[in-house]
């Protein structure tokens, strides 16, 4: 190997990330497991991307009940919001509310900004090759969990 530490490497950015995460859980009022759901929607929002419970069902790993019942609680908190399908009366999409836009913009303090202006600084290729090497790492720690 070389003078590289890739396992040091890999330990600061679980490091960086986690303190992220508690940033977030600590300014929003939320578990960790809400913060995923809620970092999930924001992402698709972002995106152009509607998120239904079957989407974070997929997602999160979790049933469908489960789901909504986090859906519930996020939705009583003022969280997130179902808003009707356009093309299917009988389904709902999950949204962030107003308010959880904002504070989820503050509590991230400028990450996105800084994220996003080091993105824009790589070329197309480092994009890519970036992300090639982000989904092989996925897919380590994906082969090193245990079967479901």
């Amino acid at each position: 190997m070389s003078d590289v530490d890739l396992d040091a490497a890999l330990t600061r950015l679980e490091a960086a990330v986690s303190e992220l995460r508690g940033r977030l859980r600590d300014e929003l009022g939320v578990s960790g497991g809400d913060l995923t759901l809620l970092q999930f929607v924001s992402r698709a929002e972002e995106a152009g991307r509607t998120v239904r419970v079957k989407d974070l069902s997929k997602h999160l790993g979790l049933t469908g009940p489960a789901v909504t019942g986090m859906v519930d609680r996020l939705e009583h908190s003022g969280h997130i919001s179902r808003v009707p399908n356009p093309d299917d009366g009988r389904s709902r999409y999950i949204e962030l509310t107003d308010a959880a836009r904002r504070d989820y913009a503050r509590a991230m303090d400028g990450t996105n900004k800084h994220l996003h202006d080091l993105m824009a600084s790589f070329s197309e290729r480092e994009r890519a090759r970036f992300v090639r090497i982000i989904d092989r790492i996925v897919a380590a720690v994906d082969l090193g969990a245990p079967s479901p």
